[in-house]
């Protein structure tokens, strides 16, 4: 939750019935029309509301009541109705009319009617993280829905509703399944979005060959072990796969997942010399956790490995360890086509940095250092793609040394200090990336603030607040009669 999220949620969570009236006036105060002119979009930036999005919009979706043509989407605003108690259908039809995020996770259960009207919900995610069943119908109706769905009370679904749901295309949460079943696996691998599976700690050979056809991006948060069969079903696997509470792998797992293609996440895992080779042969990308800490020689087989390589948990480097990172093996033969995420470290000396900014696999990303040195800088400034969207301060000889970058890309979008004359020298140079409120008035176009047009002024809010309190006063009277 943002704090743009904070006061508007905490408004609507005290809303514990609706009528389709109230419901409608919900709607309506939580609409933002996106509307374009010549000079771009038009918004307004005080508006907590739509600043709450993110700058996400859904296009092409009719703003209603009588807005000008001038409308190209809505902002995805977050109507936040976690302690709604029951939703009839009537008020279902409106709610489904918010463009936006839609949050009902009190609902215990709906009826098939219901969810048919709200998989015609536009414009965001539909989460109904307390549903504890769902019908065949009722799956049906959701697997149309357009936006993401989450269902994360759900315990155990039918192949059939797992079938239906598999429909959806976008990303589908069902982080509470304890039990999955061969044929329920099968009927999820046709799903073609992002698929969060969380509730299950083991995963059985037959079910992970299921699975292991999935299309989309497969999270698999729960399994904390692997089997063999497991382990030569997802090795065959192409696609993003995460097993980031996986602890341990034999060599002989490690070599078999060492066939997939692809990204590869993995938590804190234990590392001997065998694992850490057969992950070095691994080929797409590769994520792994070495808070337990890493050998040399290990280390040196990591980075073997061809494709963009995480490192999380190393928090210091050391000489040594710097010339093992800066030689990441190239993407067959190339420069600039890999890359090394080392966003855990958070202090680096002048010495290690000058060996780091040797490093040309692709790009670097420190983001864990908050500080830059005059020295530091110095040396960082001679990687030609180097992210360091940690810092968020520079004097004015960091931000010179800074300014004279040479390569491809310098992001400093983490920057939120630094004087009129470094912020002068930064915003010459094209290569750097800046925050978009200190680059945006400067020499980039982007959408511009400007004054909204009286069709789309929004309640100001105080109008909001006060509207949200007087539908949740209303509900309460309506649950005591």
């Amino acid at each position: 939750m943002t704090a743009c999220d904070r006061p508007f949620r905490e408004c609507t969570g005290a809303i514990r019935h609706l009528d389709a009236v109230r419901a409608r006036q919900l709607v309506e105060l939580f609409a933002r029309p996106a509307a374009a002119d010549e000079g771009g979009l038009v918004f307004d930036a005080g508006d907590t509301a739509a600043a709450a999005t993110r700058g996400e919009l859904s296009l092409g979706q009719g703003a209603g009541n009588g807005h000008a043509a001038a409308v190209i989407g809505c902002y995805s605003t977050h109507l936040w109705l976690h302690e709604l108690l029951r939703l009839p259908l009537s008020v279902a039809r409106e709610l489904a009319r918010h463009r936006g995020h839609l949050y009902l996770d009190k609902l215990v259960a709906i009826t098939d009617a219901v969810a048919e009207q709200l998989a015609e919900h536009r414009g965001g995610g539909l989460s109904l993280n307390n549903l504890r069943q769902l019908s065949a119908p009722a799956a049906r109706a959701l697997g149309r829905h357009a936006g993401e769905l989450s269902l994360d009370r759900i315990r155990s679904l039918s192949p059939d509703a797992a079938l239906s749901l598999a429909q959806h295309a976008c990303t589908l949460y069902l982080q509470g399944l304890k039990r999955l079943s061969s044929a329920t696996a099968a009927a999820l691998s046709q799903h073609r979005g992002d698929l969060f599976l969380s509730g299950f700690d083991k995963l059985r050979g037959r079910v992970a060959c299921h699975l292991a056809r999935h299309g989309g991006k497969l999270h698999l948060h729960g399994a904390t072990s692997l089997s063999d069969p497991a382990a030569e079903a997802f090795g065959g696997r192409a696609g993003y796969l995460c097993l980031n509470r996986v602890e341990e792998l034999s060599p002989a797992q490690a070599l078999l997942l060492s066939g997939h293609r692809g990204p590869l996440l993995f938590g804190p895992l234990v590392l001997d010399d065998a694992v850490a080779e057969c992950l070095g042969r691994h080929e797409g990308s590769l994520a792994i956790n070495v808070r337990r800490g890493i050998t040399l020689a290990r280390l040196e087989s990591l980075m073997r490995h061809v494709g963009p390589v995480v490192v999380s948990g190393l928090t210091a480097i050391d000489e040594q360890q710097a010339r093992v990172l800066a030689g990441q093996a190239r993407w067959r033969g190339h420069d600039g086509l890999s890359g090394l995420f080392l966003d855990a470290v958070a202090h680096l000396t002048p010495a290690a940095a000058a060996i780091l900014a040797t490093h040309r696999a692709g790009g670097l990303s420190l983001n864990g250092i908050t500080r830059l040195t005059v020295d530091t800088a110095r040396e960082l400034v001679k990687h030609p793609i180097v992210c360091l969207d940690g810092v968020t301060s520079v004097g004015d000889r960091v931000a010179a040394i800074l300014a004279t970058h040479s390569g491809a890309t310098l992001s400093l979008r983490g920057l939120t200090s630094l004087s009129p004359s470094g912020l002068a020298k930064l915003r010459a140079n094209p290569g750097i990336e800046l925050p978009r409120r200190l680059d945006e008035a400067g020499r980039r176009p982007t959408g511009r603030p400007s004054a909204t047009p009286p069709d789309f002024a929004p309640p100001s809010e105080e109008e909001m607040t006060r509207g949200i309190r007087r539908i949740a006063s209303e509900g309460e009277a309506a649950l005591q009669r």
